[in-house]
């Protein structure tokens, strides 16, 4: 704190100009320090951004997991009906066959 006290005593003696600079260090400092909250800022949001992405792509994976899941399903109850329709003629065939 000295040092700044000391810095600002000679800036002062040092009239207009000394102010001056004295003026451009402070709003050099507050211009720094408002950077740094808007990043801080734009990272949080950035970071809220990517949070609901990533929750929405595995909303759509699961989705297309559920909508695969069911084709699978469909296409196993096809096969099991034919597989059952296809054992049943055979059946008759061979009881036909015996005769």
């Amino acid at each position: 704190m000295e040092e700044i006290t000391s810095w600002s005593t000679i800036l002062s003696d040092a009239g207009v100009a000394g102010l001056f600079i004295m003026f451009l260090v402070y709003d050099r400092r507050e211009t720094a320090k408002r950077v740094i909250e808007q990043e801080k800022e734009q990272t949080r949001r950035l970071d809220e951004y990517v949070g609901r992405l990533l929750a929405t792509l595995a909303n759509i994976e699961k989705e297309r997991e559920e909508g695969y899941d069911k084709i699978r399903d469909r296409y196993d109850d096809v096969i099991t009906k034919y597989d059952s329709e296809r054992d049943k003629l055979l059946n008759e065939i061979m009881a036909k066959l015996d005769k």
